[in-house]
């Protein structure tokens, strides 16, 4: 491994010496991010930017004692949670998408700061070959997948990405740091973070775990090292919260309600990704006949294998993927293959580099030039007219779909017969209805609404909802007014994937609180759907009217 470098480094003076530290600049760019949280910037808002408000949901939960996989249910581990909780605290201010994006640098930043310190010692040109992409795909808050022509950033597949970054960092110690205890530590530490942050991701960290023991790159006492250190603290864990039997009683039930769906989607990625599959088929066959060359003695630790078994781990996890930074992580890869065939000449060191390329510019093209784009756009955007939502308000839209996002809570109000039918047939008002920015900025400027007209209910009944939840996908409700949380729910309630039978617990959570808000502009199927599950939690409440697009169930006897 120590040989996979570029060759020896041409001393330089002083002062260039010390601008070309990797690790200096990892550092800068780290004070920069930090700087950007402290200021309540206001970015284009994104398709499905309303995922983001899962976050706010899960750390406002946090904050008051309830514990992720016991208290309240979750589609993903809780890593990324409290990560966004405690920065939260740290930065009160922070654009809520920014601050999902980038908190798990506190994890990964780190620990490919290790990965730059071990190889630049070796070789600095590799190492910045490692940083440059690392920071790309740990800062663009974008997804490989257009679902919008407008400049905006990516309110959905958080924690997709953040998977993506820390594949790369494993990829990235797996290859190029020195074996030992040092490796294990480090192997341990990177697999801690994908079990908590999504099983699949973890999975397949797995097997480039394994295919690193075959290849000699991990000794059985260095895999025996990082078992333990991976183990310790998940005991510790589950001893004092009981959270990780919760999270793997959560993952195996969604398992269970989308096995029927595994096939399709191995489809799915194969026919939408066939952009990067078609290259990295062709160039997986040009480096196996390289590889055969050298004897099948090293096949195991070749650059066919490595690049094989990422591009299987690839596939793997974007069947559970819905789309964010698609097999970019299999750059660590692509520069042990740039280092290893580095001699080669003629024809086959052009169709590997050509072949390379074509495997990964294009998807890091498109995350660029979406984040540079929206970026750009940014400042010429219509801020939303939000006070009331605190952070959440932090977005802004072209100015013709602010006017849109304005009036079509109207719209919906006065025409609701004809969203109740299509509810009925379990279609959406628009086809793409969750991804249109304009009806991302709706939900929020309805928001807005709901919350200056429940303020106003309060003050008019000289009551207060000390409890709430909303019969809707994403709840920041909580949040915003600085309530109680309701327990025992699924934050993301989706209906056709994470919302399941109301168990005691939760009918009796639901019963409880105070006040449950129902939103009607437009109505859904999905909503529907949500009231429906909750409906024999919520009998005898009554039904007040705040605004024509929103009703709040208010427990029985607190209106006298």
């Amino acid at each position: 491994m120590a040989s996979e470098t570029w060759g020896t480094e041409v001393r330089q003076p002083r002062l260039h010496g010390i601008l070309s530290q990797p690790l200096l600049w990892l550092g800068l760019v780290l004070l920069v991010l930090a700087g950007l949280l402290v200021v309540p910037l206001v970015i284009p808002i994104g398709p499905m930017y309303w995922d983001t408000f899962l976050y706010l949901d899960a750390a406002h939960r946090i904050a008051s004692g309830q514990v992720p996989s016991v208290d309240f249910s979750m589609p993903v581990g809780p890593l990324g949670y409290y990560l966004f909780a405690w920065g939260l605290d740290l930065f009160p201010y922070a654009q809520p998408l920014l601050l999902a994006q980038w908190a798990l640098l506190a994890v990964t930043a780190p620990l490919m700061g290790f990965v730059l310190w071990d190889v630049s010692r070796r070789d600095r040109t590799l190492s910045t070959l490692l940083l440059v992409p690392f920071l790309v795909l740990a800062i663009a808050p974008s997804n490989a997948q257009v679902y919008h022509l407008l400049p905006s950033f990516d309110g959905f597949g958080i924690y997709n990405r953040h998977i993506v970054v820390l594949l790369y960092v494993l990829l990235s110690g797996l290859l190029f740091l020195r074996g030992g205890r040092k490796l294990a530590w480090f192997c341990a530490a990177t697999m801690l973070a994908l079990f908590l942050t999504k099983i699949t991701g973890f999975l397949v960290g797995g097997l480039f775990g394994v295919l690193a023991i075959l290849a000699g790159r991990l000794k059985w006492t260095d895999v025996m090292i990082a078992a333990v250190v991976f183990a310790v603290p998940l005991v510790v864990l589950e001893v004092m919260t009981g959270m990780i039997s919760g999270y793997l009683h959560t993952i195996s039930e969604l398992a269970g309600n989308n096995s029927e769906t595994l096939l399709p989607r191995f489809r799915t990625v194969v026919t939408n990704k066939v952009d990067v599959l078609l290259p990295a088929a062709l160039l997986g066959a040009v480096l196996l006949m390289l590889d055969l060359r050298n004897g099948w003695g090293r096949l195991l630790d070749s650059n066919f294998a490595w690049f094989a078994v990422a591009m299987v781990g690839g596939i793997i996890f974007e069947t559970q993927n819905s789309g964010s930074q698609e097999f970019v992580f299999i750059w660590p890869v692509l520069a042990l293959i740039l280092v290893r065939t580095r001699n080669l000449k003629g024809s086959a060191k052009a169709a590997v580099l050509v072949l390379g390329a074509f495997t990964i510019v294009p998807t890091m093209a498109v995350i660029v030039s979406k984040s540079v784009r929206a970026a750009a756009a940014g400042p010429t955007y219509a801020k939303a007219d939000a006070p009331l939502l605190r952070n959440v308000g932090q977005v802004s839209a072209r100015w013709d779909v602010m006017e849109r996002a304005a009036m079509i809570d109207a719209h919906f109000s006065s025409f609701r017969p004809a969203y109740e039918d299509l509810a009925a047939q379990n279609q959406l008002p628009s086809y793409q209805y969750f991804t249109d920015i304009d009806n991302q900025m709706q939900w929020v400027l309805s928001a807005e609404s709901v919350v200056e007209s429940l303020i106003a209910f309060e003050a008019k009944n000289n009551v207060r909802l000390d409890s709430l939840i909303t019969m809707d996908f994403t709840d920041p409700f909580p949040w915003l007014l600085d309530r109680k949380p309701t327990p025992h729910l699924q934050i993301g309630a989706d209906p056709t994937r994470t919302l399941g039978g109301l168990s005691p617990e939760t009918k009796a959570a639901i019963e409880a609180t105070d006040g449950v808000l129902r939103a009607k502009c437009p109505v859904t199927w999905a909503r529907d759907d949500i009231e429906a599950a909750y409906a024999d939690a919520l009998t005898g409440r009554t039904v007040v009217a705040l605004n024509p697009c929103w009703d709040v169930l208010v427990r029985a006897g607190i209106l006298g």
